[in-house]
């Protein structure tokens, strides 16, 4: 009876492990996203988290000296749907982002001297628009400034 119970046992773990290497994704645990809304985010909250994710990676490129070419759609900030609509239908709003959209092309033309000095211009319009419309993310978005006191 032992054995029977042992065996059945043993037969029923092979089959769930060749289950899994079968169905690998089904049976690894679900990757858990921060959830910052409970009510669900909005496109425009989604764009700005993937554009300060390129910022940073932006920040790199330009401590390391490096041509900083950002990949991000900036454009959608002008058609994403925002959180609080009201606030992104102002032509404040509307001129921020195309203040952003203006410093983060000087940025991508500058000359190799010049990145530092425009990298750090877009990101402080990113603050400026901030200081005005949504004043929350200005900790996290502080974080892409460069050290000046090292001048590196």
């Amino acid at each position: 009876m032992k054995w029977s119970l042992f065996l059945f046992t043993l037969i029923l773990f092979s089959l769930s492990m060749t289950g899994c290497s079968q169905q690998e994704e089904s049976c690894e645990a679900p990757a858990k996203k921060k959830i910052y809304n409970p009510n669900g985010d909005s496109e425009l909250a989604l764009l700005m988290r993937d554009m300060f994710d390129e910022g940073m990676r932006v920040k790199e490129a330009v401590e390391s000296g490096k041509r900083p070419i950002p990949d991000w759609d900036a454009d959608a900030m002008f058609t994403a749907h925002a959180t609080q609509p009201e606030k992104v239908a102002t032509p404040e709003f509307k001129a921020y982002a195309q203040a952003f959209l203006e410093a983060a092309k000087a940025m991508e033309d500058a000359s190799p001297e010049a990145y530092r000095q425009s990298y750090q211009g877009m990101v402080k319009t990113c603050v400026a628009c901030h200081q005005e419309v949504c004043p929350g993310p200005i900790v996290k978005i502080n974080k892409m400034l460069l050290d000046e006191s090292t001048g590196l």
